[in-house]
């Protein structure tokens, strides 16, 4: 990162700080709020109260996500009862997410996700690539359960809304820098123009840059260490008093090292000698190395901080027009593109003994050509080029009829998308399970020689392709027939097309092969709301809703048959009854909600490496049931004090999972047919933790003329949690709390009559180990694990004029 930018923002602050003494201030009135003030959500494509919305949203306004430290999506899941985000092995750019144990940690950008990420309405189609920073943040939601009726396909398990500032139409500036542990550096500029006639713009930049948390034990240099830059251009245009135009520019640059995940396990049927796939002093060095405990040096070559980069843009025109008195039409246009690259995804390299692995890569020489003795080679490596884009056409209509007796939202979409990935590995293997014949006495091919030994193994082909095309027209409705009762009914309609291709090394011998497949799927969504209002303080609500995620092609297929066969859309009907009050004068607000859930054809994803490559296919496996509960308390027991608490309880009961059984311990299938193995405990809380909550404690004293004190410390618990179906021996995440604080100063007088901010906190304060995410590579032997970031502590200093 540019030191002029280091340099620019300190003097900045520098001048803000050394001219606050200057300011003198009437001692000011207490401003501190004796009841729980309104939330404003957007989680059925209107404004309207959190209060008033029958669905079950968790809400983050610009002082929550302050006062979190929020910078991404991700921030907010601990505090969000049913959420799980996780950054997944080797990336700091994709998610893996579930809601209600609706979940997919699949990257491949042929897959759908289960939850929609939104920014200002537009629809984000990757999971993969998500991770972005977002500058000008105004408000995070989180919809729970299935949002099929106005949000649309893949959206099953929910769907998280992401709001930004608009232009405010006069001057304003706002600079923030940070610092904090690890080198840890952010700078944050925001501009706001005064109106020129009836257009206002605001602009924004933030840069961040971090050391990282672990060493090569190679080299000694650090791993994990990263920088970004984002950019954000708002525009906004009232040629009008009935229409506004609002365009929006993002753009999010990541570099970034990610050579960070841990070997947590390697199998000992293929480090034991005893062990007829045993595959040499390779596989006896990498047990060594392996620990199911946090370790502060891997043994990882690669260290070169931009080992990965994440570059995104994104374009955005909304037009608004309230055309008659009680209704407004809305377009939505958009345009976004993802590239990413990583030039060495690793796990771990180890040395090679002479005469112990052999090359069927090419990279040495002719097959079975002895790799020189001393060689670190990667256990398992990768390459990867991703490029996303997407454009969507939305058009809504909102209004009221009949006295306000009949609401409606309805409206069409368009949605297109091209993406493509090219994906070489290379890997280690036993010799005896990756040419088998070599060790059969009998065979041919029996070379005695060979046995305990491994090879290296090269799969340079992967490459894949996907057009999608998706089409919608969905509609809202609500009555109110009696005082105090809503009944909404709504619709969407969907039909999907897909055109995929696959390029890899079919077949044994491989030969590269391409291949080209296309399909078809349309869904109907029905949606049913009751809202029933019992007074000023209480409601609540029965809502049924279904949502569906698309079929696809396995694109990690690693035969022409698997890769021909697409699954099939998977379905959800959700059964949910919440309620939401504010008690005791507006100094208590309860918000509740149970639910039963009915998850059928459901998309797994089953690991299947082997010689072929690292490959998955995706299987309509069966059907679970999940019940569940959630509770979000707000308190303010006395002025200035402010208690939130969260709480979410999640049972899943599968019914059926036919798939082929893995034996956990050896990596290798059991039997050749598939079996129901819904009795199976890793199953339960894949991706969904049993018990999850968070609280926090806020005091805010009474405003000073030197500022306004906030002290806040916050816990969050998060259950035991699998990554796998039946892999959950080495790679599980156990249960874990963690403990943060802050303690703000705002309103500091400043110079031209503007406001300081300054602010110190720490996060994960007990410097607690825990995994953040794990992968089991079943029969390529090894399983590994990411570690969640230990004790961070930094200081925040913002000026604001005119905000």
């Amino acid at each position: 990162m540019k030191r002029n930018n280091d340099r620019t923002s300190i003097s900045v602050l520098a001048a803000v700080l050394s001219s606050t003494s200057l300011t003198v201030v009437a001692q000011p009135s207490d401003n501190r709020s004796k009841v729980i003030e309104e939330v404003i959500v957007t989680a059925q494509k209107v404004e309207e109260s959190l209060q008033d919305t029958p669905v079950s949203v968790s809400a983050f306004g610009a002082d929550d996500l302050a006062q979190i430290g929020v910078s991404e999506a991700k921030d907010v899941a601990n505090f969000t009862p049913g959420l799980t985000m996780r950054k997944q092995s080797a990336s700091q750019d994709n998610y893996a997410i579930g809601i209600r144990s609706v979940a997919s940690g699949e990257t491949a950008l042929a897959i759908d996700p289960t939850v929609g990420i939104y920014q200002d309405g537009v629809y984000i189609a990757r999971s993969t690539g998500a991770a972005f920073d977002i500058v000008d943040l105004k408000r995070i939601e989180v919809l729970r359960g299935p949002q099929g009726t106005l949000f649309g396909r893949n959206t099953i398990g929910g769907a998280i809304n992401v709001i930004t500032e608009k232009p405010k139409g006069e001057f304003a500036f706002r600079q923030a820098v940070s610092y904090g542990a690890r080198d840890t550096r952010s700078y944050h500029t925001t501009v706001d123009t005064p109106a020129w006639g009836n257009v206002a713009a605001k602009m924004s930049v933030r840069t961040s840059k971090h050391d990282g948390q672990f060493e090569s034990i190679y080299n000694g240099e650090q791993l994990g260490n990263g920088e970004a830059q984002a950019f954000r251009l708002a525009v906004n245009w009232v040629p009008s008093e009935a229409i506004s135009v609002d365009y929006v520019y993002d753009k999010s640059d990541r570099e970034s090292n990610t050579a960070t995940t841990q070997i947590s396990h390697v199998r000992s049927t293929y480090a034991n000698p005893a062990s007829p796939t045993y595959g040499g002093q390779y596989y006896v060095a990498a047990a060594a190395a392996a620990s199911p405990d946090r370790q502060g040096k891997l043994y990882m070559t690669s260290s070169d901080s931009d080992e990965t980069a994440s570059d995104i843009d994104g374009h955005a025109v909304t037009v608004t027009w309230d055309w008659m008195e009680n209704s407004t039409v809305k377009s939505i246009s958009s345009y976004r593109d993802w590239t990413s690259l990583s030039r060495a995804t690793q796990f771990g390299s180890f040395p090679v003994t002479f005469g112990t692995m052999y090359d069927l890569s090419g990279q040495f020489g002719p097959a079975f050509t002895p790799i020189p003795g001393g060689t670190l080679i990667p256990i398992f490596s990768a390459q990867r080029h991703s490029f996303q884009k997407q454009i969507s056409q939305e058009f809504q209509v909102v209004g009221t009829l009949f006295d306000d007796y009949l609401k409606y939202n309805v409206g069409v979409y368009y949605f297109e998308e091209q993406a493509d990935e090219t994906n070489p590995q290379s890997f280690v293997l036993p010799t005896c399970v990756a040419a088998s014949a070599v060790c059969t006495p009998g065979n041919a091919a029996f070379t005695p020689a060979l046995i305990g030994s491994s090879v290296l193994i090269s799969r340079p082909a992967f490459a894949y392709a996907t057009d999608n095309k998706s089409t919608a027209i969905y509609g809202q409705f609500t009555i109110s027939p009696v005082a105090d009762l809503d009944l909404t009914l709504g619709y969407r309609y969907t039909t999907d097309d897909k055109e995929t291709t696959l390029t890899n090394g079919f077949g044994n011998p491989p030969a590269t092969q391409t291949f080209v497949d296309d399909n078809d799927w349309s869904k109907f969504n029905p949606s049913f709301i009751a809202d029933y209002r019992f007074s000023d303080e209480v409601s609540s609500y029965l809502r049924i809703a279904t949502g569906y995620r698309s079929g696809g092609y396995n694109v990690r297929a690693s035969t022409e048959s698997d890769f021909r066969t697409p699954f099939d859309e998977e379905n959800i009907v959700s059964y949910e009854i919440g309620v939401k009050s504010d008690l005791f004068d507006r100094k208590l607000r309860l918000n509740a909600a149970v639910y039963h859930t009915e998850y059928e054809d459901r998309q797994v994803a089953q690991f299947t490496a082997g010689s072929g490559g690292a490959s998955t296919n995706i299987v309509n496996a069966g059907e679970n049931v999940v019940d569940g509960f959630e509770l979000e308390a707000v308190y303010l027991p006395f002025i200035g004090a402010r208690v939130i608490a969260t709480y979410g309880y999640i049972d899943v009961d599968h019914k059926e999972f036919i798939t082929t059984k893995v034996n956990p311990v050896t990596g290798f299938p059991v039997g050749s047919s598939n079996v129901d193995i819904a009795g199976n405990g890793a199953l339960d809380n894949t991706y969904a933790p049993q018990h999850q909550g968070s609280l926090a404690l806020e005091y805010t004293f009474a405003p000073k003329e030197w500022g306004q004190l906030t002290l806040r410390v916050d816990a969050t618990y998060t259950d035991e949690i699998s990554f796998h179906p039946q892999f959950n021996l080495y790679d599980e995440s156990d249960d874990h709390h963690l403990v943060n604080a802050r303690a703000t100063i705002t309103e500091i007088p400043a110079f031209m009559d503007g406001k300081l901010t300054v602010a110190a906190w720490g996060k994960n304060l007990e410097n607690n180990e825990y995994r953040d995410f794990g992968i089991d590579f079943g029969q390529l032997g090894f399983a590994v694990v990411n570690w969640g970031e230990l004790r961070s502590w930094g200081l925040d200093f913002i000026y604001e004029f005119n905000r």
